[in-house]
């Protein structure tokens, strides 16, 4: 574990914005129940100099990632969002029928295999070689490795360069990246396009998304943080694309300096950005949105158990170790978590000890009330609601506006 006490990204010093307390690393779930686990600190660092976000603890890659249980999910809301960025590339020349596209942490494919139609070749890179064999059996070809400096030498003398390099929901993961970002410059062609996203930082902060922050989730960019970065390392940041999935996330689009040119865009963003950050109400008003959110999902999930009802919880992603961490859940409350994916059904939340089901299992089971952690998947689990959840099911999405909905 890193233990960091300056800004990673332009080293100047930092200071604590929030500290969650403890959590196991999130997607390290167990076989067995009961099982003694390690939790470590989660407490977030803020950057005057550089306006950068961070974790000030840092666990190894291998410890996170090696055995992954994370899926990327084929939701209809992931899908769309893929028909945006490829509309917008292809709108911008950035993509055609002669792209050669790499994404790092393509994890089973899902992407590469909605872009294999439309450019000359997709390589994934991804470490977690559980994930990455179900996207090779599909045909997406993926090294199972973590990307870095010496792995792109290796992958440009066999393969050559690329047109356009992707790094969604992972560029943040890496407690160094500028090491990975070495990787990236050999790889990527004089007017090659990085495209890099992640889970917008004012969103994050602005609607309370407090279970944003957990261990994968090292850095956490807004605008003028990933344009400083890329202008530190001779790129500029060309586009930006906001998008609501997962709880509202940035595409940064950027190429190496004066290749093309610079939406005006992103200084109106950084402008907005600035005056957010004016006197510091933004952290403080995230506190007091953790506190009230805790406050009213305890007291729904307390009243109910007061009842004699039976409360569960649906969805294990990794933001769910830091909401029942937060709000000091175990077994004793949520009597198990439902979960479609098949490389967590059938274990547990490690501390917590909160066995994972799946949705057959979960519709011969009694459950009044269900908390919702997968609260960005919110439309989608409302569509089937009425033929998954009994009738008069209560469902609490306790983020990013706390709610309440009967089935």
């Amino acid at each position: 574990m890193i233990v960091k006490d300056k800004c990673s990204l332009c080293k100047a010093k930092i200071r604590e914005i929030v500290n969650l307390g403890s959590s196991p690393p999130a997607n390290n779930f167990l076989s067995e129940r009961y099982k003694k686990t390690i939790s470590y600190p989660l407490i977030l660092d803020f950057c005057d100099s550089c306006k950068g976000l961070q974790l000030r603890h840092c666990l190894d890659k291998e410890q996170l990632y090696t055995n992954y249980s994370y899926l990327t999910p084929d939701s209809s809301s992931l899908n769309k969002h893929y028909e945006v960025l490829v509309d917008f590339l292809v709108s911008k020349k950035f993509l055609n029928q002669g792209t050669n596209c790499l994404e790092i942490g393509s994890n089973n494919g899902q992407l590469l295999d909605f872009l294999k139609p439309k450019v000359n070749s997709v390589l994934g890179v991804d470490p977690a070689e559980n994930v990455a064999s179900i996207a090779n059996e599909k045909g997406i070809k993926t090294v199972i490795d973590f990307f870095s400096e010496d792995l792109a030498v290796k992958l440009r003398s066999k393969g050559g360069m690329v047109d356009l390099l992707i790094a969604r929901h992972m560029f943040a993961h890496n407690p160094d990246p500028d090491h990975m970002f070495k990787g990236i410059d050999l790889l990527l062609k004089k007017k090659g396009i990085i495209l890099i996203e992640n889970a917008y930082a004012f969103d994050t902060f602005k609607k309370g998304e407090f279970d944003q922050i957990y261990h994968e989730h090292m850095f956490y960019f807004s605008v003028q943080n990933m344009k400083n970065y890329l202008n530190s390392h001779g790129y500029d940041l060309n586009e930006i694309i906001y998008s609501y999935i997962h709880g509202g996330s940035m595409v940064f689009i950027g190429s190496r300096k004066g290749e093309y040119p610079i939406s005006k865009e992103i200084q109106l963003k950084i402008h907005n950005e600035e005056e957010e950050l004016r006197g510091g109400k933004l952290f403080h008003q995230f506190k007091q949105k953790i506190e009230n959110t805790k406050e009213k999902t305890l007291q729904e999930i307390q009243s109910d158990i007061n009842k004699g009802k039976k409360v569960c919880a649906y969805g294990a992603p990794a933001k769910a170790f830091t909401m029942f961490s937060v709000l000091e859940l175990n077994h004793e409350k949520i009597n198990f978590c439902v979960d479609t994916t098949e490389t967590k059904i059938g274990k547990t939340f490690p501390l917590f000890n909160i066995p994972i089901i799946s949705e057959e299992e979960m519709q011969q089971q009694v459950c009044d009330t269900f908390l919702v952690n997968a609260w960005n998947y919110k439309s989608e689990i409302l569509e089937k609601s009425n033929t998954l959840f009994k009738s008069k099911t209560k469902l609490i999405f306790p983020l990013p506006d706390f709610e309440i909905v009967y089935t």
